[in-house]
């Protein structure tokens, strides 16, 4: 469906949209050889406190070195720092094949392209080295923004930060409660669907819109 508004400024999520992630606290832990027993034996009670801590850590209450103590803390000195280290650092797995093409695609077509992600200050670092951050005119994040996705607080710092607003955005993420927040705040929003070409999903959901790329 094509937007009531023309689409000046097209902004994708990062994780499962622009990059592919490992999912859960466990399926990290589990890529850094942490066994079987160790992943057991942390609590549902630990589990979300150690949620909690990596929620601080992307609104930007708190830097790297801090949530590593913290995350240490709150699993109850289970699994030593050096591993939850490389554990946070196998999130980020590589970027999806295509992607940035598709956004030099739709910036060559004059669209604003900008990207609106739930990170923190150490994936960020590494993010900007992905060739599709190069496609990306402006680049948002929670922990610089201080407010997290699905919250209305990020949606509207983002519309401060870039000057474009409402049915001027087309938004791109994969996950749900996100797409509705945005919705909600009157943005154009297409899911993408982290399993398959997220670039080929991209491309469609601009040109949908009436980017002509």
């Amino acid at each position: 469906m094509t937007s009531r508004h023309p689409i000046k400024l097209v902004c994708v999520d990062l994780g499962g949209v622009v990059i592919r992630i490992r999912r859960s606290p466990a399926e990290t832990l589990h890529a850094v050889g942490v066994p079987g027993y160790l992943l057991d034996a942390i609590s549902d009670e630990e589990m979300r406190a150690f949620r909690a801590t990596t929620a601080r850590h992307q609104r930007g209450e708190y830097g790297w070195s801090a949530w590593l103590d913290d995350a240490h803390r709150v699993l109850g000195h289970l699994i030593d720092r050096e591993t939850i280290a490389r554990a946070h650092d196998a999130i980020l797995v590589g970027e999806y094949p295509g992607v940035a093409r598709v956004l030099g695609l739709i910036r060559s077509a004059g669209a604003v392209t900008a990207c609106l992600s739930n990170t923190n200050d150490r994936h960020w670092d590494a993010l900007l080295e992905l060739p599709a951050m190069g496609e990306i005119e402006h680049r948002h994040a929670s922990h610089l923004l201080r407010c997290e996705k699905p919250g209305v607080a990020i949606y509207r710092a983002f519309e401060r930060a870039t000057g474009f607003g409402g049915g001027e955005i087309l938004f791109l993420d994969d996950l749900e409660e996100h797409c509705i927040a945005a919705r909600a705040c009157g943005w154009n929003v297409v899911r993408i669907d982290h399993e398959r070409d997220t670039a080929a999903q991209i491309l469609s959901a601009a040109r949908a819109h009436g980017v002509g790329c």
